[in-house]
Protein backbone atom coordinates (compact mmCIF):
# COMPACT_ATOMS: atom_id res chain seq x y z
CA UNK A 1 0.00 0.00 0.00
CA UNK A 2 1.46 3.16 -0.84
CA UNK A 3 1.89 5.95 1.41
CA UNK A 4 0.40 9.34 0.82
CA UNK A 5 2.89 11.93 0.20
CA UNK A 6 3.54 14.45 3.23
CA UNK A 7 1.85 17.04 0.87
CA UNK A 8 -1.58 15.06 0.66
CA UNK A 9 -5.01 16.64 1.97
CA UNK A 10 -5.75 12.68 3.50
CA UNK A 11 -3.31 13.42 6.25
CA UNK A 12 -4.82 16.87 7.65
CA UNK A 13 -8.42 14.76 7.05
CA UNK A 14 -7.53 11.10 8.93
CA UNK A 15 -5.95 13.80 11.69
CA UNK A 16 -9.00 14.97 12.19
CA UNK A 17 -10.81 12.38 12.55
CA UNK A 18 -8.53 10.33 14.82
CA UNK A 19 -8.80 13.97 17.02
CA UNK A 20 -12.15 14.15 16.76
CA UNK A 21 -13.02 10.16 18.28
CA UNK A 22 -9.69 10.78 20.78
CA UNK A 23 -11.49 13.77 22.21
CA UNK A 24 -14.89 12.50 22.59
CA UNK A 25 -13.09 9.70 23.89
CA UNK A 26 -11.89 11.94 27.02
CA UNK A 27 -15.38 13.31 27.04
CA UNK A 28 -16.86 10.09 27.98
CA UNK A 29 -13.86 9.09 30.01
CA UNK A 30 -14.11 12.25 32.13
CA UNK A 31 -17.65 11.96 32.54
CA UNK A 32 -17.82 8.14 34.08
CA UNK A 33 -14.87 9.21 36.07
CA UNK A 34 -16.35 12.50 37.61
CA UNK A 35 -19.87 11.94 37.62
CA UNK A 36 -22.69 14.51 36.65
CA UNK A 37 -21.69 17.62 39.05
CA UNK A 38 -18.20 16.99 38.46
CA UNK A 39 -18.49 16.88 34.48
CA UNK A 40 -20.60 20.22 34.79
CA UNK A 41 -17.20 22.08 36.35
CA UNK A 42 -15.30 20.01 33.64
CA UNK A 43 -17.35 21.18 31.17
CA UNK A 44 -16.69 24.96 32.15
CA UNK A 45 -13.22 24.33 32.29
CA UNK A 46 -12.75 22.29 28.63
CA UNK A 47 -15.18 25.26 26.95
CA UNK A 48 -12.90 27.78 27.77
CA UNK A 49 -10.14 26.73 26.50
CA UNK A 50 -12.44 25.41 22.74
CA UNK A 51 -13.72 29.07 23.33
CA UNK A 52 -9.74 30.43 23.61
CA UNK A 53 -8.14 28.04 21.27
CA UNK A 54 -10.93 28.14 18.17
CA UNK A 55 -12.08 31.54 18.62
CA UNK A 56 -8.52 33.63 19.71
CA UNK A 57 -5.98 31.14 18.59
CA UNK A 58 -7.22 29.62 15.33
CA UNK A 59 -7.49 32.77 13.55
CA UNK A 60 -3.60 33.82 14.31
CA UNK A 61 -3.29 30.06 12.36
CA UNK A 62 -5.39 31.11 9.76
CA UNK A 63 -3.36 34.13 8.79
CA UNK A 64 -0.28 33.10 9.48
CA UNK A 65 -0.77 30.15 6.91
CA UNK A 66 -2.02 32.99 4.32
CA UNK A 67 1.24 34.55 4.57
CA UNK A 68 3.34 31.26 4.49
CA UNK A 69 1.81 30.07 1.74
CA UNK A 70 1.75 33.31 -0.65
CA UNK A 71 6.00 33.61 0.61
CA UNK A 72 4.92 37.13 2.60
CA UNK A 73 6.86 35.53 6.07
CA UNK A 74 8.72 32.76 6.12
CA UNK A 75 9.17 29.55 8.76
CA UNK A 76 10.72 30.78 11.93
CA UNK A 77 10.04 34.22 11.34
CA UNK A 78 6.84 34.09 10.78
CA UNK A 79 6.09 31.60 14.10
CA UNK A 80 8.06 34.05 16.27
CA UNK A 81 5.60 36.91 14.84
CA UNK A 82 2.17 34.64 15.22
CA UNK A 83 3.28 34.07 19.02
CA UNK A 84 3.74 37.87 19.27
CA UNK A 85 -0.32 38.06 18.18
CA UNK A 86 -1.18 35.32 20.15
CA UNK A 87 0.49 36.19 24.11
CA UNK A 88 -1.91 38.85 24.53
CA UNK A 89 -4.75 36.62 23.72
CA UNK A 90 -3.55 33.98 25.92
CA UNK A 91 -3.97 36.66 28.72
CA UNK A 92 -6.79 37.82 28.23
CA UNK A 93 -7.82 34.34 27.94
CA UNK A 94 -6.75 33.94 31.42
CA UNK A 95 -8.30 37.08 32.90
CA UNK A 96 -11.46 36.40 31.06
CA UNK A 97 -11.74 32.90 32.26
CA UNK A 98 -10.74 33.57 36.25
CA UNK A 99 -13.64 36.25 35.96
CA UNK A 100 -16.32 33.69 34.64
CA UNK A 101 -15.23 31.47 37.66
CA UNK A 102 -15.95 34.12 40.09
CA UNK A 103 -18.94 35.18 38.72
CA UNK A 104 -20.13 31.28 38.93
CA UNK A 105 -18.98 30.75 42.91
CA UNK A 106 -19.62 34.29 43.58
CA UNK A 107 -16.67 35.91 44.52
CA UNK A 108 -15.22 32.66 46.42
CA UNK A 109 -13.84 30.44 44.12
CA UNK A 110 -14.12 26.83 45.38
CA UNK A 111 -10.75 24.36 44.86
CA UNK A 112 -11.60 22.91 41.53
CA UNK A 113 -12.35 26.86 40.46
CA UNK A 114 -8.87 27.89 41.60
CA UNK A 115 -7.50 24.83 39.93
CA UNK A 116 -9.30 25.35 36.59
CA UNK A 117 -8.11 29.07 36.78
CA UNK A 118 -4.41 27.87 37.55
CA UNK A 119 -4.39 25.16 34.96
CA UNK A 120 -5.79 27.52 32.35
CA UNK A 121 -2.15 29.52 32.14
CA UNK A 122 -0.52 26.34 31.17
CA UNK A 123 -3.11 25.68 28.29
CA UNK A 124 -3.41 29.06 27.13
CA UNK A 125 0.73 29.14 26.97
CA UNK A 126 0.65 25.97 24.86
CA UNK A 127 -1.56 27.79 22.75
CA UNK A 128 1.27 30.74 22.44
CA UNK A 129 3.27 28.19 20.33
CA UNK A 130 0.48 26.12 18.71
CA UNK A 131 -0.80 27.56 16.68
CA UNK A 132 1.59 30.07 15.16
CA UNK A 133 3.20 26.27 14.68
CA UNK A 134 0.12 24.87 12.85
CA UNK A 135 0.10 28.37 10.53
CA UNK A 136 3.35 27.64 9.26
CA UNK A 137 2.98 24.01 8.89
CA UNK A 138 -0.03 24.66 7.02
CA UNK A 139 1.27 27.80 5.15
CA UNK A 140 4.72 25.30 3.61
CA UNK A 141 1.60 22.73 3.10
CA UNK A 142 3.69 20.02 5.56
CA UNK A 143 0.34 18.42 6.15
CA UNK A 144 2.16 15.04 7.80
CA UNK A 145 3.35 17.19 10.13
CA UNK A 146 0.65 19.22 10.55
CA UNK A 147 -1.97 16.15 11.58
CA UNK A 148 1.06 15.65 14.01
CA UNK A 149 0.48 18.62 15.86
CA UNK A 150 -3.04 17.94 16.15
CA UNK A 151 -2.62 13.80 17.11
CA UNK A 152 -0.32 15.49 19.64
CA UNK A 153 -2.74 17.14 21.34
CA UNK A 154 -5.59 14.96 21.41
CA UNK A 155 -3.50 11.74 21.76
CA UNK A 156 -1.87 13.03 24.99
CA UNK A 157 -4.86 14.24 26.78
CA UNK A 158 -7.14 11.06 25.90
CA UNK A 159 -4.17 9.09 27.21
CA UNK A 160 -3.83 10.69 30.51
CA UNK A 161 -7.70 10.71 31.22
CA UNK A 162 -7.85 7.10 30.12
CA UNK A 163 -4.82 6.49 32.56
CA UNK A 164 -6.07 8.05 35.37
CA UNK A 165 -9.33 6.86 35.14
CA UNK A 166 -8.34 3.51 35.28
CA UNK A 167 -6.55 4.37 38.30
CA UNK A 168 -9.42 5.40 40.16
CA UNK A 169 -9.06 8.91 40.14
CA UNK A 170 -12.49 10.73 40.09
CA UNK A 171 -11.23 14.57 41.13
CA UNK A 172 -11.93 16.81 38.77
CA UNK A 173 -8.16 18.50 38.80
CA UNK A 174 -6.02 15.57 37.81
CA UNK A 175 -8.46 15.65 34.09
CA UNK A 176 -7.96 19.45 33.86
CA UNK A 177 -3.91 19.06 34.45
CA UNK A 178 -4.46 16.56 31.60
CA UNK A 179 -5.63 19.14 29.45
CA UNK A 180 -3.05 21.46 30.23
CA UNK A 181 -0.43 18.90 29.83
CA UNK A 182 -1.87 18.07 25.97
CA UNK A 183 -1.90 21.78 25.25
CA UNK A 184 2.14 22.17 26.38
CA UNK A 185 3.21 18.88 24.81
CA UNK A 186 1.73 20.06 21.38
CA UNK A 187 3.49 23.69 21.66
CA UNK A 188 6.65 21.97 21.96
CA UNK A 189 6.05 19.78 19.08
CA UNK A 190 4.54 22.17 16.58
CA UNK A 191 7.78 24.47 17.89
CA UNK A 192 10.28 21.69 17.11
CA UNK A 193 8.83 21.02 13.92
CA UNK A 194 8.82 24.20 12.49
CA UNK A 195 12.38 24.43 13.62
CA UNK A 196 13.37 21.42 11.64
CA UNK A 197 12.07 23.27 8.27
CA UNK A 198 10.55 22.70 5.14
CA UNK A 199 10.34 22.89 1.98
CA UNK A 200 9.27 25.85 0.07
CA UNK A 201 5.51 26.84 0.59
CA UNK A 202 3.47 25.88 -2.96
CA UNK A 203 0.84 28.86 -3.35
CA UNK A 204 -1.29 26.49 -5.94
CA UNK A 205 -4.16 27.76 -8.01
CA UNK A 206 -6.27 28.01 -5.20
CA UNK A 207 -4.60 30.76 -2.89
CA UNK A 208 -6.18 34.34 -3.69
CA UNK A 209 -4.81 37.74 -3.36
CA UNK A 210 -1.57 36.78 -2.09
CA UNK A 211 -0.91 39.79 -0.26
CA UNK A 212 2.84 41.80 0.69
CA UNK A 213 4.25 42.05 3.74
CA UNK A 214 2.38 44.52 5.57
CA UNK A 215 4.34 43.33 9.12
CA UNK A 216 2.98 42.58 11.91
CA UNK A 217 0.30 45.42 12.68
CA UNK A 218 -1.22 44.69 8.99
CA UNK A 219 -0.82 40.89 10.63
CA UNK A 220 -2.82 41.57 13.64
CA UNK A 221 -5.65 44.20 11.52
CA UNK A 222 -6.15 40.59 9.80
CA UNK A 223 -6.71 39.05 12.96
CA UNK A 224 -9.22 40.62 14.74
CA UNK A 225 -12.04 40.93 12.54
CA UNK A 226 -11.64 36.94 12.63
CA UNK A 227 -11.48 36.90 16.43
CA UNK A 228 -14.64 38.61 16.67
CA UNK A 229 -16.42 36.18 14.41
CA UNK A 230 -14.89 32.68 15.66
CA UNK A 231 -15.30 33.88 19.03
CA UNK A 232 -18.70 34.15 18.73
CA UNK A 233 -19.29 30.92 16.66
CA UNK A 234 -17.43 29.23 19.62
CA UNK A 235 -19.12 31.51 22.46
CA UNK A 236 -22.41 30.02 21.20
CA UNK A 237 -21.54 26.51 19.97
CA UNK A 238 -20.12 26.36 24.10
CA UNK A 239 -22.81 28.26 25.36
CA UNK A 240 -23.95 25.40 27.18
CA UNK A 241 -21.33 24.26 29.51
CA UNK A 242 -20.51 28.46 30.21
CA UNK A 243 -24.30 29.18 31.46
CA UNK A 244 -24.49 25.45 33.09
CA UNK A 245 -21.27 26.82 34.93
CA UNK A 246 -22.47 29.79 35.72
CA UNK A 247 -25.78 28.95 37.24
CA UNK A 248 -26.08 25.91 38.64
CA UNK A 249 -25.14 26.69 42.11
CA UNK A 250 -26.12 23.38 43.95
CA UNK A 251 -24.94 20.38 43.92
CA UNK A 252 -28.38 18.98 42.35
CA UNK A 253 -28.75 21.61 39.53
CA UNK A 254 -25.11 20.80 38.72
CA UNK A 255 -26.28 17.38 38.30
CA UNK A 256 -29.44 18.47 36.38
CA UNK A 257 -26.31 20.43 34.05
CA UNK A 258 -24.34 17.73 33.91
CA UNK A 259 -26.46 15.59 32.44
CA UNK A 260 -27.34 17.91 29.57
CA UNK A 261 -24.10 18.52 28.63
CA UNK A 262 -23.25 14.83 28.13
CA UNK A 263 -26.19 15.17 25.65
CA UNK A 264 -24.68 17.97 24.01
CA UNK A 265 -21.33 16.46 23.65
CA UNK A 266 -22.47 13.37 21.51
CA UNK A 267 -25.21 15.95 19.37
CA UNK A 268 -21.88 18.15 18.54
CA UNK A 269 -20.34 14.78 16.93
CA UNK A 270 -21.39 16.74 13.02
CA UNK A 271 -19.67 19.74 13.95
CA UNK A 272 -16.20 17.93 14.03
CA UNK A 273 -16.76 16.56 10.53
CA UNK A 274 -17.83 20.21 9.24
CA UNK A 275 -15.00 22.22 10.76
CA UNK A 276 -12.59 19.52 8.86
CA UNK A 277 -14.14 19.47 5.97
CA UNK A 278 -13.60 23.29 5.77
CA UNK A 279 -10.31 22.41 4.48
CA UNK A 280 -11.67 21.13 1.46
CA UNK A 281 -14.36 23.55 0.16
CA UNK A 282 -13.46 27.17 1.39
CA UNK A 283 -9.98 27.74 -0.86
CA UNK A 284 -11.36 25.68 -3.78
CA UNK A 285 -14.82 28.18 -3.57
CA UNK A 286 -12.22 31.49 -2.86
CA UNK A 287 -10.10 30.26 -5.99
CA UNK A 288 -13.25 29.86 -8.73
CA UNK A 289 -14.76 32.89 -7.61
CA UNK A 290 -10.91 34.45 -8.33
CA UNK A 291 -10.74 32.81 -11.33
CA UNK A 292 -14.20 34.46 -12.73
CA UNK A 293 -15.98 30.89 -12.78
CA UNK A 294 -18.67 31.74 -11.34
CA UNK A 295 -21.40 28.40 -12.40
CA UNK A 296 -18.49 26.11 -11.00
CA UNK A 297 -18.51 27.87 -7.83
CA UNK A 298 -22.28 28.27 -8.23
CA UNK A 299 -23.07 24.23 -8.51
CA UNK A 300 -20.41 23.67 -6.04
CA UNK A 301 -21.93 26.16 -2.93
CA UNK A 302 -25.64 24.50 -3.86
CA UNK A 303 -24.45 21.16 -3.51
CA UNK A 304 -22.97 21.96 -0.28
CA UNK A 305 -26.30 23.40 1.10
CA UNK A 306 -28.07 20.19 0.26
CA UNK A 307 -25.39 18.79 1.99
CA UNK A 308 -25.68 20.64 5.33
CA UNK A 309 -29.67 20.96 4.76
CA UNK A 310 -29.42 17.46 5.10
CA UNK A 311 -26.82 16.86 7.45
CA UNK A 312 -28.78 18.63 10.20
CA UNK A 313 -31.99 17.60 9.38
CA UNK A 314 -30.31 13.72 9.85
CA UNK A 315 -28.63 15.42 13.12
CA UNK A 316 -32.26 15.81 14.37
CA UNK A 317 -34.02 12.41 13.47
CA UNK A 318 -30.90 10.64 15.15
CA UNK A 319 -30.62 12.84 17.86
CA UNK A 320 -34.10 12.93 18.84
CA UNK A 321 -34.13 9.12 18.60
CA UNK A 322 -31.30 7.65 20.04
CA UNK A 323 -30.45 10.71 22.11
CA UNK A 324 -32.10 9.57 25.40
CA UNK A 325 -30.86 5.78 25.69
CA UNK A 326 -27.19 6.64 24.63
CA UNK A 327 -26.20 9.49 26.84
CA UNK A 328 -26.63 6.68 29.96
CA UNK A 329 -25.10 3.66 27.82
CA UNK A 330 -22.14 5.88 26.90
CA UNK A 331 -21.27 7.87 30.21
CA UNK A 332 -23.01 5.53 32.71
CA UNK A 333 -26.56 5.02 34.09
CA UNK A 334 -26.81 7.93 36.41
CA UNK A 335 -26.87 10.30 32.95
CA UNK A 336 -30.70 10.71 32.52
CA UNK A 337 -31.79 12.79 30.06
CA UNK A 338 -35.47 13.38 28.80
CA UNK A 339 -36.48 13.11 25.24
CA UNK A 340 -37.36 16.92 25.02
CA UNK A 341 -34.39 18.18 26.33
CA UNK A 342 -32.30 16.30 23.72
CA UNK A 343 -34.83 17.63 20.69
CA UNK A 344 -33.78 21.29 21.98
CA UNK A 345 -30.11 19.95 22.00
CA UNK A 346 -30.19 18.69 18.75
CA UNK A 347 -31.99 22.01 17.21
CA UNK A 348 -29.30 23.86 18.49
CA UNK A 349 -26.83 21.64 16.39
CA UNK A 350 -28.31 21.64 13.64
CA UNK A 351 -28.87 25.55 13.66
CA UNK A 352 -25.09 25.95 14.17
CA UNK A 353 -24.39 23.53 11.27
CA UNK A 354 -25.98 25.66 8.95
CA UNK A 355 -24.74 28.58 10.16
CA UNK A 356 -21.40 28.03 10.39
CA UNK A 357 -20.97 27.03 6.93
CA UNK A 358 -22.72 29.62 5.58
CA UNK A 359 -20.14 31.57 7.46
CA UNK A 360 -17.22 29.45 5.62
CA UNK A 361 -18.89 30.41 2.63
CA UNK A 362 -19.40 34.28 2.94
CA UNK A 363 -15.46 34.01 3.91
CA UNK A 364 -14.86 31.77 0.58
CA UNK A 365 -16.94 34.44 -1.66
CA UNK A 366 -15.41 37.52 -0.02
CA UNK A 367 -17.98 38.66 2.68
CA UNK A 368 -15.52 38.05 5.30
CA UNK A 369 -16.83 41.12 7.24
CA UNK A 370 -20.28 40.74 7.12
CA UNK A 371 -19.18 37.55 9.62
CA UNK A 372 -18.31 39.18 12.62
CA UNK A 373 -21.93 41.25 12.69
CA UNK A 374 -24.05 38.15 12.09
CA UNK A 375 -22.47 36.35 14.93
CA UNK A 376 -21.91 39.21 17.65
CA UNK A 377 -26.05 39.50 16.85
CA UNK A 378 -26.36 35.53 17.55
CA UNK A 379 -24.48 36.63 20.66
CA UNK A 380 -26.58 38.90 21.83
CA UNK A 381 -30.14 37.30 21.07
CA UNK A 382 -28.23 34.03 23.16
CA UNK A 383 -26.96 36.28 26.13
CA UNK A 384 -30.84 37.55 26.53
CA UNK A 385 -32.50 34.55 26.12
CA UNK A 386 -30.00 33.11 29.22
CA UNK A 387 -31.06 36.10 31.15
CA UNK A 388 -34.75 35.64 30.77
CA UNK A 389 -35.44 31.71 30.55
CA UNK A 390 -35.77 30.37 34.29
CA UNK A 391 -35.86 26.87 33.45
CA UNK A 392 -32.67 24.83 33.72
CA UNK A 393 -32.42 23.06 30.78
CA UNK A 394 -33.86 25.83 28.46
CA UNK A 395 -31.07 28.15 29.88
CA UNK A 396 -28.83 25.69 28.93
CA UNK A 397 -30.49 24.62 25.84
CA UNK A 398 -32.07 27.54 24.10
CA UNK A 399 -29.10 30.23 23.78
CA UNK A 400 -27.42 28.03 21.04
CA UNK A 401 -30.57 27.25 18.82
CA UNK A 402 -31.64 31.42 19.01
CA UNK A 403 -28.11 32.61 18.62
CA UNK A 404 -27.66 30.23 15.86
CA UNK A 405 -30.97 31.30 14.04
CA UNK A 406 -30.25 34.87 14.28
CA UNK A 407 -26.22 34.54 12.67
CA UNK A 408 -27.91 31.90 10.27
CA UNK A 409 -30.53 34.33 9.41
CA UNK A 410 -28.02 37.38 8.43
CA UNK A 411 -25.29 34.97 7.10
CA UNK A 412 -27.63 32.79 4.46
CA UNK A 413 -29.22 36.09 2.54
CA UNK A 414 -25.38 37.43 2.38
CA UNK A 415 -24.33 33.48 0.55
CA UNK A 416 -27.75 33.77 -1.47
CA UNK A 417 -27.33 37.39 -3.08
CA UNK A 418 -23.28 36.98 -3.44
CA UNK A 419 -24.02 33.81 -5.56
CA UNK A 420 -26.83 35.04 -7.58
CA UNK A 421 -24.12 37.80 -8.31
CA UNK A 422 -21.85 35.16 -9.43
CA UNK A 423 -20.94 35.72 -13.63
CA UNK A 424 -22.67 33.49 -15.74
CA UNK A 425 -21.36 31.83 -18.84
CA UNK A 426 -23.43 33.06 -22.06
CA UNK A 427 -25.63 30.17 -23.28
CA UNK A 428 -23.55 29.17 -26.41
CA UNK A 429 -20.15 28.49 -23.95
CA UNK A 430 -22.10 26.13 -21.41
CA UNK A 431 -20.77 22.63 -22.43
Amino acid sequence: MRVPDPRSPVWVLGGAVVSGAATYALLVVVGRAVGPAGYSAFSLFWSAAIIASLGAFLPVEQVLATRTATGAWRGATAFARGARIALPLAAAAVVVHLLVWLLRDGGSPDAVAWAAVLLLVPTAAGFVWQFPARGVLAGEGRRLAYASVVLVDAGVRAAVAIVLWLSGTTAVAPYLAAVACSSVACALVGRALVRRGGPAPDPGPDVVGAPADDGLRGARRAVLPLVVAMLGMQGLLNSGPVVAGLVAGTPALAATAGHLLAALTLARLPVFVTQAAQAVYVAPIAGMVHRGEGDRARRLVTRLAVLVVGTAGLTVVVGTLLGPPLVPLLFGPEYQVARGDVVLVVLGVAAYLVASVANDLAVALGRHRRTGPAWAAGVAAAVVVALLVPDLAARVTLPLLVGCVVAGAVLVPVVALSVARLPRLPEGSRT
